[in-house]
């Protein structure tokens, strides 16, 4: 049994489970983030599809939902995008692990919630520039917006007829905004 104050290294964090929460260790300390609503779901699977069809006629890496990574340890860090991309080159010779995945993704995307708090969105996305992840999406359903991070800490909000960009972590790929909110 863990002890409610030790922290929790990344195979004690596995052993977890709830069927009804979704959880993330971030520097050893366990975070409950919660089921999410339809809206969310559908922007998952939105943002997730739309890349995935990119990414796979051109052989550049795979796009994950809701997948572990282990940024960090000791203390232990697991964060767990809503989509995230891994190119190609990083993919080891014998396939995706089954647990989680070691190092951080090249792309990160995030769709906030209705229960969300901005310094656990901020917290996250810190976590992922903190550790090498090249590029972040926080997507804001409520206000139609994107915001896009990049590792020297610049951050740039889209909105309206802008598109979301690939930049040089998915060359050519681009999303209008439009299209997310149907």
């Amino acid at each position: 049994m863990l002890k409610s104050l030790s922290l929790l290294t990344v195979e004690d964090f596995a052993c977890l489970s709830e069927g009804d929460s979704h959880y993330e260790l971030a520097q050893g300390r366990l975070v409950v983030t919660g089921l999410t609503g339809g809206e969310h779901g559908a922007l998952i699977v939105e943002v997730g599809a739309a890349l995935r069809a990119y990414v796979a006629h051109r052989q550049l890496g795979v796009v994950l939902l809701r997948t572990g990574y282990c940024l960090a340890r000791n203390p232990d860090t697991v964060r767990s995008p809503d989509v995230s991309f891994l190119r190609q080159e990083r993919i080891p010779a014998s396939g995706l692990p089954r647990g989680y995945i070691d190092g951080p993704p090249d792309l990160a995307v995030e769709i906030v919630s209705p229960g969300d708090r901005a310094e656990d969105i901020e917290a996250k996305v810190q976590d992922y520039l903190a550790y090498g992840t090249r590029l972040i999406w926080v997507v804001q359903p409520r206000t139609r917006t994107v915001t896009v991070y990049y590792p020297d800490g610049q951050a740039r909000v889209l909105r309206g007829e802008d598109r979301l960009n690939g930049e040089d972590v998915v060359p050519g790929f681009t999303l209008a905004l439009a299209d997310l909110w149907g």
